[in-house]
């Protein structure tokens, strides 16, 4: 898949610097990436949607086979060429995942699922889910899948325990949580879009909710 973005340089100098420059900054090429990915999900979301097709997924840049940075012509590109064009090595595209998956052991974890030793959580898929919709800049749809997932995962049996200082911690910050996705909520069900939304807000309401999986995977 190609993203172009119609950015016009001086000359083919120009273009070459920005090319190397790109090429020796990994938090340039990072913020590229997502870039390219935040326009391509919005292409997805809406073919998602209009088809009515679910199983259309988000692209992950840390999950692509290969990622290549270039330019060329408006006919070279839409034509799937370049003029000239840098891939990103492996171990940088892959240290674009910033959430540490690793520390949730997750051979382990799909291992206990599928013997049936363990069960995944409803709170779970809610609270991936928000990320994902969150990461794609779908805040209105993130709001409304946080307040169900942390309503599940409070009054559910997973409900974490504060017998800890730790978990006394986290359990306030789940309760702060629950609050800003409640009133985030209200003003989705009110009209709000997503520029309406506090995204940061949202974004540590999120991150609350998935240091409380974390800490269940890791019990």
């Amino acid at each position: 898949m190609t993203v172009i973005r119609p950015m016009p340089f001086a000359d083919a100098s120009a273009a070459q610097e920005w090319l190397q420059r790109v090429s020796g900054d990994q938090e340039l090429a990072a913020a590229l990436a997502a870039e390219a990915a935040h326009r391509l999900n919005r292409a997805l979301h809406a073919h998602r949607t209009a088809a009515g097709d679910p199983h259309v997924a988000d692209a992950d840049p840390a999950r692509a086979v290969a990622i290549r940075f270039g330019f060329g012509t408006g006919e070279e590109v839409a034509d799937g060429r370049w003029r000239d064009a840098r891939e990103l090595p492996e171990a940088q595209r892959r240290g674009l995942l910033k959430r540490d998956y690793e520390a949730m052991r997750p051979q382990e974890r799909i291992a206990a699922v599928l013997g049936g030793r363990e069960r995944v959580g409803p709170h779970e898929e809610l609270i991936l889910r928000a990320r994902g919709d969150l990461d794609a800049g779908r805040t209105a749809t993130a709001a409304l899948g946080l307040h169900a997932g942390l309503e599940a995962l409070l009054r559910g049996p997973a409900a974490p325990v504060a017998s800890t200082e730790a978990g006394e911690a986290l359990r306030g910050r789940l309760a702060e949580a629950e609050s800003i996705a409640a009133a985030a909520r209200r003003s989705v069900l009110a009209g709000a879009s997503d520029a309406d939304l506090d995204r940061a807000a949202l974004d540590d309401a999120l991150r609350a909710a998935e240091a409380a999986m974390r800490q269940r995977v890791l019990q």
